[in-house]
């Protein structure tokens, strides 16, 4: 399921950053996987804050928002369709080596 995803990248995430939890804060809108018992008690268990949007108000998100929006104009645009392999590493690419770096 999607939540199962959800906490696979979390994991792999928390493996390759090992972040102290208790100054982590995850936002998230009401997606089903988001709001899984599962997701939520795998952030609770570690600390973490876990913090979702009102329904339908991308206002409260806009942090996110406006960081999605970049990567959709900047970087999804010029790539063909890739499997999903190749996006992750395209993903990757964008946000370690250009958006944190570059930007």
């Amino acid at each position: 399921n999607n939540a199962e995803l959800v906490i696979k990248t979390l994991r792999k995430a928390w493996s390759a950053r090992k972040p102290d939890g208790s100054n982590l804060l995850f936002h998230s809108d009401q997606g089903a996987q988001y709001v899984a018992k599962e997701t939520v008690k795998w952030l609770t268990n570690r600390g973490v804050t876990v913090s979702m949007s009102r329904k339908g108000n991308c206002w409260d998100n806009a942090c996110s928002e406006s960081f999605f929006a970049q990567y959709k104009k900047e970087w999804i645009k010029n790539l063909n369709e890739l499997s999903r392999s190749e996006m992750t590493t395209q993903t990757y690419f964008y946000i370690e080596k250009y958006y944190n770096s570059v930007r």
